[in-house]
């Protein structure tokens, strides 16, 4: 009889739970970020009769979008400076060489 089977089995065995319970915990944590009221709205369009230039006209549902007012301003600042730092570039690659 070999003494490393039933501990190989154990390793396997615990291997599987852990597995599964990482699985089952990811699901829960999936589970409840999700917005049931998200769930239930319709994700298709109703067309509305209309036909435009570009092809017919759909109405879709609404899209509820969620911000963070002081991320949102911080990124404004940022796209901000790297304009000017870009203008400032750009200003002085077309001065001429004295």
């Amino acid at each position: 009889m070999n003494p490393q089977r039933p501990n190989d089995r154990r390793r396997h065995w615990l291997a599987f739970l852990t597995a599964a319970l990482l699985a089952v915990a990811a699901i829960e944590a999936a589970l409840d970020r999700t917005d049931p009221a998200a769930l239930r709205a319709s994700v298709t369009g109703g067309f509305t009769g209309e036909i435009a230039p570009g092809g017919p006209v759909y109405r879709l549902p609404p899209v509820h979008v969620v911000a963070d007012r002081q991320t949102e301003l911080a990124r404004i600042e940022r796209e901000d400076r790297l304009d000017r730092a870009r203008d400032a570039l750009a200003k002085t690659a077309l001065q001429p060489d004295s």
